[in-house]
């Protein structure tokens, strides 16, 4: 864990000294689970790509003055949801940026998409029964079992990230996985070892 985390800093101080490889490298790394996540929050593919788009072109022009984050995944998904928030609140007409060619993006994701598809093929049966019993799921559940197992955080950095206290954050992953028990029919450990195998 920590050797993983030495390699995403590296990558970050080599991305913030303009090297389009490391940046590149961190598209790649990060791209799956800002899909899976966004997807919670906007069920528009084509609007969310826009954003994660417009984010690492906003990332890539401001790049001389980030500092490091703790977790590059959490700064990466804290992010995105403020630019939906914010999206969903003001309606703001998107504004492209050319300094970073947006075609050099879309490829890198169309990439990564087909690389993630090929890679979790054989959990398709799965995936689908998962997708059913989450879809009956509010917004609000739907994106704590998205932060909890499928991007691991915790407790605390869920709160944080939804902006409600850690109480909060305890009662909806309750109420969201009785909801799941019920619906997929198996219990709740079964439904978090499955969830945790295909994130």
């Amino acid at each position: 864990m920590q050797e993983r985390h030495e390699d995403e800093v590296l990558l970050w101080l080599q991305f913030k000294n303009g090297d389009r490889d490391a940046f590149a490298a961190l598209y790649q790394k990060f791209i799956i689970p800002l899909i899976a996540y966004g997807t919670r929050l906007c069920p528009d593919r084509e609007l969310l790509k826009d954003q994660i788009q417009e984010l690492f072109v906003e990332l890539w022009n401001s790049r001389a003055n980030l500092s490091i984050p703790g977790s590059i995944r959490f700064y990466l998904l804290k992010a995105l949801r403020y630019k939906l928030i914010r999206l969903e609140k003001h309606r703001h007409t998107r504004t492209r940026v050319d300094e970073l060619n947006p075609q050099y993006i879309d490829t890198l994701m169309e990439a990564s998409i087909e690389t993630s598809i090929i890679e979790k093929e054989a959990h398709e049966s799965w995936r689908t029964l998962l997708k059913d019993a989450l879809s009956h799921l509010t917004l609000r559940q739907q994106e704590i079992i998205q932060l909890r197992f499928y991007q691991g955080f915790t407790h605390e950095q869920i709160a944080e990230l939804m902006d409600v206290n850690y109480q909060s954050v305890s009662n909806l992953l309750h109420k969201a996985l009785c909801r799941l028990k019920e619906k997929i029919k198996m219990p709740v450990f079964v439904f978090v070892c499955l969830a945790l195998a295909l994130a």
